[in-house]
């Protein structure tokens, strides 16, 4: 019997790809659809116009220079949240923890800048943005453990994560003040305060980098090419690169991966801190581009890089075009709440629903599809105390 060409395998695999692709676009569409359509009954009962309430939603986000830089302001943290939760998800585990994460990042990105001596801007900055990875990926691995030693799934054991990490990083910050460390830190670098950071340890913004040609009033800085470089790098390394195929291998069959000698618990750990990395490199990249200081400014992440993953469809590149599209939803509601009497309120709410509808083919596919055992989701690669 004649085997076919792997050639001819690998293209009779693409149309397939390409038609499954078509299919999710085509269902996320239409759940958008169902989206307006609700929304337009609230528009209607507030007294205003939905083509036109719509119409500004959507269009004042890409239309002009000044939304553009917003909505880049707005996406630049949602895509990496979302590239760490994605990453999570193809490793079979879910990262409820991204908050905390993304915070402990922001706070290490203060400690960082002022702590190291003075640098050439690449090299501070890449010294930096390893610590809050190192402290992001620390961060993930506490309720990675807490699984590994209770057996509590890791969806609980992240919440509870969330929670402890801001008073751990509190609790940090205090004895250092205590100690006059930070004052002493913010002296030697010749600032007038110990939570400005240095200008070597700032990123560049788009009106800095202009001369206030474009993003005049705004905060998007270069750190928007940071996490698109991120998003091509991990896309290449999950397809091209060993470790990238044992957690692929491990999420898609756990038996066969352990027959091959794959640890399946290993793999959840090395997913849940690569995951925490990238959210860690997030509160980075908000700290030292849009704050300057080792705060976010009250950004509230949650979950929210969940949400765009799924919408993306788990792949590195859908999560980033999810997270440009709701940045853009978000910087619309913000022009439409000038430009229409519709309320604040009522306009997040159609951004939420937006959202929302767009996710449910994705939530869908996770967890509906008879693939996708719940099994698969972390629980059965690590019980208590299994770490091979």
């Amino acid at each position: 019997m004649l085997m076919p060409h792997p050639s001819t395998q690998k293209d009779a695999r693409v149309p397939a790809k390409l038609h499954a692709g078509i299919h999710y676009t085509g269902r996320v569409i239409l759940a958008l659809g169902l989206s307006v359509l609700g929304g337009s009954c609230l528009v209607l009962l507030a007294g205003e116009n939905p083509l036109e309430v719509y119409g500004r939603l959507l269009s004042a986000s890409f239309a002009s220079t000044h939304g553009l830089m917003i909505t880049i302001q707005r996406a630049t943290p949602l895509i990496f949240t979302a590239l760490a939760a994605t990453l999570a998800f193809q490793g079979g585990a879910i990262n409820m923890g991204l908050a905390g994460q993304f915070t402990a990042g922001a706070s290490i990105a203060g400690l960082a800048a002022s702590a190291l001596p003075p640098l050439p801007k690449v090299l501070h900055l890449t010294a930096i943005l390893s610590l809050c990875m190192l402290g992001g990926a620390t961060a993930a691995f506490i309720p990675a453990f807490f699984k590994w030693a209770s057996g509590v799934h890791e969806v609980i054991t992240g919440m509870i994560a969330n929670l402890l990490i801001p008073h751990l990083l509190s609790l940090l910050r205090g004895a250092l003040g205590a100690l006059g460390w930070l004052h002493r830190m913010a002296e030697a670098q010749g600032l007038p305060g110990a939570t400005e950071l240095p200008p070597s340890a700032q990123l560049l913004q788009f009106q800095e980098l202009t001369g206030g040609a474009i993003g005049e009033g705004t905060r998007a800085n270069t750190g928007i090419f940071l996490a698109l470089a991120l998003m091509v790098v991990l896309t290449l390394w999950l397809k091209r690169s060993r470790l990238g195929y044992e957690i692929r291998i491990t999420r898609a069959n756990a038996t066969f991966a352990q027959f091959s000698g794959i640890h399946a618990g290993r793999m959840f750990f090395i997913s849940m801190m690569l995951s925490g990395a990238i959210a860690g490199a997030g509160g980075a990249v908000e700290a030292l581009g849009v704050w300057r200081s080792g705060s976010t400014g009250g950004l509230a992440v949650s979950d929210r890089g969940l949400v765009l993953a799924l919408i993306g469809g788990q792949t590195f590149w859908g999560a980033t075009l999810a997270a440009l599209f709701y940045g853009g939803l978000e910087s619309g509601a913000m022009h439409a709440s000038w430009f229409t009497a519709i309320s604040r309120p009522l306009l997040d709410i159609l951004v939420e629903l937006l959202v929302l509808f767009a996710a449910l083919p994705g939530m869908r596919a996770f967890f509906g599809d008879g693939a996708q055992d719940p099994e698969r989701l972390g629980s059965r690669f690590v019980g208590r105390g299994t770490w091979k």
